[in-house]
């Protein structure tokens, strides 16, 4: 059965666009090969909490996917491979996270035109 995964990693923060896009491909690659990619998400550059390898700032990646925990060892042996990967993380999402994932979507599917605003007017109280 597979089940569905959220890996993050972090890149050097010295890295050029096109470094991070060769590795986020050689890592979906990796994904592809043994399960389904769902989404790639790109958080771009941020402070870490903590210094690593020397790195004060890095490039978060997310990838969800659907796997087996074969894969996930894989993937893992892979970032440690990789010189640019200096941080990384890969959990398996349980039923709530999965549902919580699936609203998120939901709402933000839904048409802007739905989503009523209330505005005060002049002259209106509130109660």
């Amino acid at each position: 059965m597979m089940n569905t995964y959220e890996s993050i990693f972090i890149l050097r923060s010295t890295l050029n666009d096109e470094d991070v896009q060769k590795t986020v491909t050689k890592m979906e690659g990796v994904v592809k090969q043994g399960g389904e990619l769902v989404a790639t998400e790109n958080w771009g550059k941020k402070r870490l909490a903590y210094e690593v390898e020397k790195e004060k700032k890095g490039i978060y990646i997310l990838l969800r996917f659907l796997g087996t925990g074969n894969l996930t060892s894989e993937l893992e042996r892979n970032y440690r491979i990789d010189d640019n990967v200096i941080k990384f993380l890969t959990v398996k999402l349980d039923k709530k996270a999965l549902e919580l994932l699936k609203k998120k979507e939901m709402a933000l599917q839904t048409p802007q035109g739905e989503i009523v605003k209330e505005e005060k007017t002049e002259g209106s109280t509130e109660i």
